[in-house]
Order: C-alpha cells, then sequence, then structure tokens
C-alpha cells in the first residue's frame, strides 16, 4: 500500500496554502507516477533473481488507487508459472528422445538449479509447450502390453513459484518497498515545486 503519509501532506499543504486544492492534485500526480515507477521497479529487481521472462512478472500486477486517489495498493494475483516460463536446456523440444540418463535442466533462481530426473519438455494438443514430468504411476484403464508392461503412465506438468510469490520473498519486498517511498518523496517534492513555480495551476 502506497499512502501520503500525514507528514508529507502536512508540509506540502503548508507550502500551497495559498494555492486551494494545490497540495491534494500534487499528491495525486506523485502517487500516479510511484505506481507507474514501482511496476518497472519490481519487474526489474524479481529479473535479478529469478529466471523468468519479464511479461510473465508484469502481466500479473495491478494498482487500485482508493481515498480519492490519495493511496495505492500494489497487487499481483495469478497462479503458479509454468517451470518452462523459468531457465531451462534443452530451449526447444527434441526432435529425438535424449539417451537415458541425459535429463532436462532447469534453473527457477539464478546461481541454482539442476537436473530432474524423467522430465522432458513438450508441445500439448492446444500448442502450450511445458516441462512434464514421467512419475513412474500409472492411472485407470491401463492394460498389459506385449512386453509385459503397463502402459499410458501417469505424466505431470511442472511448475515454479507464482509471481506473487517471487514479489513477497524478503528480498524482493523489501527492495519494493524502499523504492517505492524514495520514489514518493521524489514525486512529491516536485509536484509542490511545479506549482510554487507556476508550471502548474
Amino acid at each position: 500500500m502506497i499512502e501520503i503519509d500525514a507528514g508529507a501532506l502536512k508540509e506540502a499543504e503548508e507550502l500551497l496554502k495559498g494555492l486551494p486544492g494545490a497540495a491534494e492534485k500534487a499528491a495525486k500526480t506523485a502517487i500516479r507516477k510511484t505506481v507507474r515507477g514501482a511496476k518497472q521497479d519490481a519487474t526489474r529487481k524479481v529479473k535479478e533473481r529469478y529466471t523468468i521472462k519479464p511479461a510473465y512478472v508484469t502481466r500479473t500486477m495491478r494498482f487500485d488507487f482508493q481515498a480519492g486517489g490519495l493511496a495505492a495498493a500494489f497487487r499481483s494475483k495469478g497462479r503458479v508459472n509454468d517451470l518452462a516460463y523459468f531457465k531451462h536446456r534443452p530451449q526447444s523440444i527434441p526432435k529425438h528422445r535424449p539417451p537415458k540418463g541425459k535429463y532436462l535442466f532447469s534453473q527457477v533462481i539464478k546461481g541454482g538449479g539442476g537436473p530432474i530426473a524423467h522430465a522432458f519438455l513438450a508441445k500439448m494438443k492446444s500448442g502450450h509447450i511445458g516441462v512434464f514430468y514421467r512419475t513412474g504411476e500409472y492411472g485407470r484403464n491401463n492394460h498389459i502390453n506385449k512386453s509385459g508392461k503397463l502402459d499410458q503412465e501417469m505424466i505431470e506438468k511442472l511448475s515454479g513459484p507464482s509471481t506473487p510469490q517471487m514479489l513477497e520473498s524478503q528480498t524482493v519486498a523489501a527492495f519494493i518497498q524502499k523504492r517505492m517511498e524514495e520514489r514518493l518523496q521524489k514525486n512529491i517534492d516536485h509536484e509542490v515545486n511545479a506549482f510554487l513555480m507556476g508550471y502548474r495551476k
């Protein structure tokens, strides 16, 4: 939540007391500018820690203006991200099944990651590409094939953390909060000066 604190608003009102309504206008504009910058800061900070593509981060973020524009809530809502949205090798679907013992490599957090046994990259009928995993279990309606083994081995799609989870991690959340406070103060000062210098009315 971004809010104009009492001290900052009082200071703006004092400096702009000769201009009716100017303090509120300055505050609202400062908040709008702050939330636009916060979205960029959040995306950049997530990218510093995680290997996910920016598009999968920004599409979950939104800002809800409240209290007549004098406050704004920063929100991120979304389900877990497909593991395919993070760094992985191979990057494209292999034309042939990899040799036994050669597994897909996945990295969610930079500097980490590793191979995942029995995982593979594949395209669904919908065209969606994901990382899947053979569980070694079998579903219903199985039958024994000619080799004496069960068919229809169960396959699951693998996922990484959701965007809200990444934004709420301690290092990311602390950075975003600090940058929002810095931007807010800077934007308030800029808007107050604009009124004092006659650039705004």
